[in-house]
């Protein structure tokens, strides 16, 4: 079952906007909101108390400036979207605790000039990628905005791009209702073991839930991304999450998995402070985690690539070609992760 919010704050600025009358249409007697600026929702609150109360809203708004944003660490051709930012769930690691001032969520509802701007980059690049759910979670609200339902149409006619739509949500009925979906549109989960989801990802469907939802999403078709990141050294870890990779690798087809992705935790000291503020006694700060040459908080070197290993050689046992990503990891961890075997 799908939440809905327990609040809607709407700018007035788009009240009569069609795709505003079609979200609203869709929830039961909502507690509107009327408001002329959603960046000040909250503004009066400190920050602690907006992050702990404000993820049960949600916000109608118009999005000024950049729909569409090049990702200056990857490779030329990626992009991130704003047509949302911010998350209905809570997880203690996430880098959208400080990332944007107010901590509702948000929809931004001139949807038509998001599609528009994926259009006009499909056309001039070669083969864009773009990350769905960057700054937000890319199906938690699917079930208002149908984005999912227009970015499959998009991504039908344009078929030298890619989509990939990251989530820990369930919300896959309008991707499983499309049949013979393009191959470039790509459903990819953070997976966690349930310890961590139940105790570090607040509000987040279970591990089982979200696995139920891929293996959805497999059999209407499509292949599937996944995400173990970030992997945390908490006591017993490695029965915790081989007993995870065990389960999913014999759920899921691993023909229709895309590529998995191995991160451990990377916090910037802004992030590793609101963590300290909000979660003190969290297993994401907690441990042997200090700052990096890249200023970021992470685990030794040797414990990271031990890590990466481990999962490795689990993965292998159950998915021989699947591709495996490290997630923003230096150059030379990756070295000795795959180059040294």
């Amino acid at each position: 079952m799908i939440e809905t919010p327990e609040i809607i704050y709407v700018e007035e600025s788009v009240s009569n906007h069609p795709f505003t009358k079609k979200i609203l249409s869709k929830i039961d007697t909502p507690s509107l909101i009327y408001i002329e600026d959603y960046k000040k929702i909250g503004e009066e609150k400190s920050f602690t108390k907006r992050a702990d109360e404000d993820k049960n809203s949600l916000a109608l708004a118009s999005k000024k400036g950049e729909l569409v944003k090049s990702i200056g660490r990857m490779d030329h051709g990626q992009f991130y979207l704003f047509h949302e930012i911010d998350c209905k769930y809570d997880c203690e690691y996430c880098y959208l605790q400080y990332y944007f001032q107010t901590k509702v969520p948000v929809i931004f509802v001139n949807r038509d000039e998001v599609l528009k701007k994926i259009e006009e980059i499909l056309i001039s690049f070669d083969n864009p990628y773009f990350h769905v759910g960057e700054v937000c979670d890319a199906l938690a609200f699917d079930d208002l905005t149908e984005f999912s339902l227009d970015m499959v149409n998009l991504f039908t006619k344009y078929t030298n791009g890619t989509a990939e739509f990251r989530t820990k949500s369930t919300n896959v009925e309008n991707l499983i209702s499309i049949k013979n979906p393009p191959e470039n549109i790509i459903p990819s989960w953070t997976f966690s073991p349930q310890l961590i989801a139940e105790t570090i990802e607040h509000k987040t469907p279970s591990f089982n839930e979200r696995l139920g939802a891929a293996k959805k999403c497999q059999e209407a078709g499509y292949t599937v991304g996944v995400r173990l990141d970030p992997i945390i050294r908490i006591p017993g870890w490695e029965n915790q999450y081989r007993r995870m990779v065990e389960e999913l690798l014999t759920t899921l087809d691993a023909r229709q998995i895309d590529y998995i992705s191995l991160g451990t935790p990377k916090h910037n000291k802004v992030l590793f402070e609101a963590i300290k503020k909000r979660f003190p006694e969290s297993p994401t700060i907690l441990g042997e985690i200090f700052p990096s040459t890249d200023g970021k908080y992470k685990y030794l070197k040797f414990q990271r690539v031990h890590i990466y290993k481990t999962m490795i050689s689990w993965i292998r046992e159950l998915a021989q070609d699947t591709r495996i990503d490290l997630s923003i990891e230096s150059d030379e961890v990756k070295e000795l992760i795959f180059e040294s075997g």
